[in-house]
């Protein structure tokens, strides 16, 4: 009786990990096979061929559902449909994006997959003009532990642009086109225009916000250099006391000059090393 009872336990275990075996091969089989599917989708891809390209990365998300790549790779597809529809039919689709970049965030196993499943989240918001969630996701790459030097400068910048792009716009309403300063005072000191210049004012205090954070990151950000002369320069249209005027416009002179100094310096430095015999 113990003979036959050690031998059944011993058949028992045997079946457990013959089963184990058999699940894990499986496991590794589905693997394999979406991995295939992922490069065949990327040589689809590369060629413009996007909807052939679509199957098989749709597919390989269905083969292995933990593949970040293939979510990721997916969702790139179904930006480009997006972005060639219009009104319900793209916020839809765009919408299916998001779902498929917040799958694949959710499993992203290295930081480069984590920023790219981030960007394209962000930049869908953007098409969608939902500025706000755009921004939020934005900064999410400057607060994730995968954020380099460069990633936070470029993210504080790019906000600060859309800061200025913000003001911009506001300011070029109220253009007077027959004055010779293209920098003139903006009249927007009465009742109908005072929503429009309190925007353009909180929209330039923020941008100027964000472009020194780039440039505390960077301090030789050249193109962050030059939105902050830019920024200076929508103050000075905001502003009608000349003397404060003034003051703006010989700050944003000076950051310009700056600029382009380092600017100047950086292209002369590229341009040696490259001719290094070393470069």
């Amino acid at each position: 009786m113990r003979l036959l009872r050690n031998l059944t336990t011993a058949l028992t275990f045997t079946a457990i990990v013959s089963l184990a075996l058999l699940s894990s091969g499986c496991e590794y089989i589905r693997k394999v096979l979406a991995k295939d599917k992922v490069n065949q989708g990327a040589i689809l891809y590369n060629q413009g061929r996007t909807k052939q390209a679509q199957v098989f990365f749709r597919e390989a998300t269905e083969t292995d559902p933990n593949n970040s790549i293939a979510w990721l790779y997916y969702g790139a597809t179904l930006v480009k449909d997006y972005k060639e529809q219009s009104g319900d039919k793209q916020k839809e689709l765009a919408n299916n994006a998001l779902e498929v970049y917040q799958k694949a965030l959710s499993l992203a196993g290295t930081c480069a997959t984590k920023d790219n499943a981030i960007s394209y989240i962000a930049t869908i918001y953007s098409d969608l003009n939902n500025t706000d969630e755009w921004r939020t996701w934005m900064l999410k790459r400057t607060d994730d532990s995968c954020a380099t030097k460069e990633i936070k400068a470029t993210t504080y910048y790019t906000i600060a642009v859309k800061y200025w792009n913000c003001s911009y716009d506001q300011t070029t309403r109220y253009q007077d086109k027959t004055a010779k300063d293209p920098f003139h005072y903006r009249n927007m000191d009465y009742p109908a225009a005072l929503p429009d210049k309190q925007k353009a004012e909180e929209c330039t205090t923020k941008g100027l916000d964000y472009i020194e954070k780039a440039l505390q990151v960077d301090p030789e950000y050249v193109e962050a250099m030059f939105y902050k002369g830019l920024l200076y320069r929508e103050r000075q249209k905001l502003t009608k006391e000349e003397a404060k005027r003034k003051e703006f416009d010989q700050m944003a002179l000076k950051i310009s000059t700056e600029a382009t100094a380092l600017q100047k310096r950086k292209q002369a430095e590229a341009q040696q090393k490259q001719a290094s015999p070393q470069g």
